[in-house]
């Protein structure tokens, strides 16, 4: 027996989460925040019940057997020391939307995601990105590696997404091969890495794929052709940042998404060919240097915030940028826009480049565009995204040409269509596929 039951995430942007159930063991996946927007900075977290809380608001769901007997009991399931069976998890990435809920878990909870994942997620930990507390029983396996829980046995796979660590899986189990995709898209740094999954899960019984950009507009996906020419890319944005590095008269300001990592290293050595200097706060320089231990870090003085420097690390304080601003990108979270108040003079653009706020359907956004317009500072959205086009979503299930596919994480997930696909099922909330 396997059955497959859709809980979450379903019709929605955020909260995939879905159980895997054999007569052995059970495997959970994601553990993000769905109805983000339920969440108002302004209220104060209990932190004591911060996990029935949530759950409570619909943003986690209320799951047997995965949190502390306190949540469980205001939530009216059983405990994770009440399960009946080994319960684990497997996370594709370190997006708020698909991790956000580790906090909250039991901690005796296996989750198991990506090593490059599991570098992240401690570099988030240790510089408060995470709601309450870390999880401790995380682990980290390589990619192409694979682990095994009683009956149930995951591959974790790499796939191309705008986060470090991204993989999607294949779980197998004795009646039958799943895969889930996680989030993915074919215009990163990395899109060979992409179709090696779609090649690598060919013939599942269960495909299981995100479907973000289906959501706005309509689509007939079976009628879409090959691009003739590829969409904007990484590398597309690499060029245009030095082209602006090469042509703009005065300080760059850039808001990237910090989990980006691979990107903000790479556009280090992208700004110095352009005769540039890219400084970063010391959060963000903390994440690059996890991974690229090697790059020759540059951090701006008054964004350190107490934070732990390294001894190799360069400061940079305010009155270098306004002596020389040409010199220098200056890389700012939102959370230090009042900086620009004293760069003013000195400032030429302010590049939004995936970071937060990410859209207008954050309130903070707004605040964002009003304040650049109060002091004068042109803004300029650079915006990649890290989800496939429809037709590389088709692409997708066309390659692996599953049994059964299974569109979620859209809010139009009936757009996605495959024709090689043996039929396609747009399950309901607590809707259980037993293969």
């Amino acid at each position: 027996m396997t059955n497959v039951t859709f809980i979450s995430g379903l019709k929605e942007i955020g909260g995939t989460f879905v159980r895997v159930e054999t007569d052995g063991a059970v495997c959970l996946f994601d553990f993000g925040f769905a109805v983000a927007a339920r969440i108002d900075p302004a209220v104060r977290l209990r932190a004591e019940s911060l996990a029935a809380d949530y759950a409570r608001l619909g943003m986690l769901p209320r799951e047997p057997g995965i949190y502390e007997p306190a949540a469980a009991a205001a939530l009216g399931v059983a405990p994770y020391a009440g399960a009946g069976k080994p319960v684990f998890f497997f996370i594709s990435h370190m997006h708020i939307d698909h991790m956000g809920g580790l906090d909250m878990l039991d901690p005796g909870v296996p989750v198991y995601m990506s090593a490059e994942s599991l570098t992240l997620y401690r570099r988030l930990v240790a510089q408060g990105d995470i709601t309450m507390r870390g999880h401790d029983r995380c682990i980290g396996v390589p990619y192409g590696g694979q682990f095994t829980v009683e009956d149930i046995t995951v591959e974790v796979l790499p796939i191309d997404h705008d986060c470090i660590g991204a993989a999607g899986c294949r779980i197998r189990t004795p009646a039958g091969t799943l895969v889930y995709t996680g989030d993915y898209r074919f215009h990163g740094f990395h899109p060979e890495r992409t179709r090696a999954f779609a090649e690598a899960c060919r013939g599942a019984d269960l495909l299981i794929t995100e479907g973000v950009t289906v959501s706005n507009g309509d689509v007939d996906m079976l009628s879409l052709s090959e691009p003739t020419e590829p969409d904007r890319t990484e590398y597309t944005l690499l060029e245009e940042f030095a082209a602006l590095a090469r042509e703009e008269p005065g300080l760059l300001v850039v808001n990237y998404y910090e989990r980006n990592v691979e990107r903000v290293w790479r556009h280090i050595d992208n700004f110095a060919a352009a005769g540039r200097t890219l400084v970063l706060d010391a959060r963000l320089a903390d994440y690059v240097a996890a991974f690229y231990p090697q790059a020759r870090l540059h951090v701006y003085g008054p964004t350190i915030h107490g934070r732990p420097l390294r001894p190799e690390w360069q400061v940079v304080n305010r009155s270098a940028l306004l002596a020389d601003p040409t010199g220098y990108v200056l890389q700012l979270d939102y959370a230090d826009s009042y900086e620009l108040l004293d760069l003013v003079p000195c400032v030429s653009r302010y590049l939004h480049a995936d970071g937060a706020p990410l859209g207008a359907y954050d309130a903070s956004y707004a605040k964002l565009l009003e304040l650049l317009k109060a002091i004068g500072v042109p803004y300029d959205y650079r915006s990649l995204g890290g989800h496939a086009s429809p037709y590389y979503l088709r692409w997708m299930a066309d390659t692996i040409a599953p049994r059964i596919l299974v569109p979620l994480h859209s809010f139009r997930p009936e757009q996605v269509a495959s024709a090689r696909a043996g039929c396609r099922i747009l399950p309901q909330a607590g809707q259980t596929i037993t293969l």
